[in-house]
C-alpha cells in the first residue's frame, strides 16, 4: 500500500518537475553612460536540461563608447550586463519560452555576435535593433519604421508591448504598464 501511495505522489509531482520553463524579459534604460540601453534577460531552465539553471542577459553595444559612434559604424559586441545594472533597469515584459523559442533567441544572439566588424551603428544596428530582432524571432509584431524610436530604448519596448497585446506578462508598475493604462483610460 505504501508503495502505491508513493507512486501516486510521484505521478502527481512529475508534471511539475518535468515542466521546466525559460522566461525572457525585455529591459531598458533610456539614457546613461553605461550600455546597453536595451537588453533581454533569460532565466529558468529548459525542458531538455531542467537541472541546468539559466540566468543571463544579452545586449548589443559598441565595444568602445566614444564620439566615433556618432560618425558611423564602429566595433560592436554582444555582452551580458552585470546583475546590478539589470536590476536597476526597467523591466517591461516577460514571456515564457519553449525550448525551440529559446534556441531561436540564442540563434539571434549568435547572429549579432558574429556580425562582421564594424557592426555597431547608432542608426542602423544598435541595442534597440537587437531587441527588435529578438522579438521578431519570437513571432512578435515589431515596428522599426519610426527612426525616433530606434534611438529610444524604453519607448521602443513600450511600443513593442503595445503592438503585442496579451503576449506575456507586463511588469506591474512598470513604465510600460503605466503607458498602456493611460492609453486605455484615454489619458495622454
Amino acid at each position: 500500500m505504501r508503495g502505491k501511495i508513493l507512486f501516486l505522489v510521484a505521478l502527481l509531482l512529475w508534471p511539475a518537475m518535468a515542466s521546466a520553463k525559460v522566461t525572457l524579459t525585455f529591459y531598458s534604460r533610456e539614457l546613461g553612460v553605461y550600455f546597453p540601453h536595451a537588453l533581454v534577460r533569460i532565466t529558468g531552465a529548459t525542458d531538455a536540461a531542467p537541472d541546468k539553471p539559466i540566468d543571463t542577459n544579452y545586449g548589443f553595444t559598441a565595444k568602445a563608447v566614444t564620439p566615433a559612434v556618432l560618425m558611423g559604424a564602429v566595433g560592436g559586441e554582444i555582452l551580458a550586463a552585470n546583475p546590478t545594472y539589470v536590476r536597476r533597469s526597467d523591466s517591461h515584459l516577460s514571456l515564457v519560452l519553449s525550448d525551440e523559442q529559446y534556441d531561436q533567441v540564442l540563434a539571434v544572439v549568435k547572429k549579432w555576435r558574429d556580425l562582421p566588424q564594424p557592426s555597431y551603428d547608432l542608426h542602423h544596428a544598435n541595442c534597440v535593433h537587437f531587441v527588435g530582432d529578438v522579438a521578431r524571432a519570437l513571432g512578435m509584431r515589431v515596428d522599426d519604421s519610426q527612426p525616433k524610436l530606434m534611438s529610444r530604448p524604453r519607448s521602443y519596448i513600450i511600443n513593442l508591448v503595445r503592438l503585442n497585446p496579451g503576449i506575456g506578462t507586463i511588469t506591474a508598475g512598470s513604465r510600460a504598464a503605466r503607458a498602456l493604462a493611460s492609453v486605455q483610460t484615454g489619458d495622454r
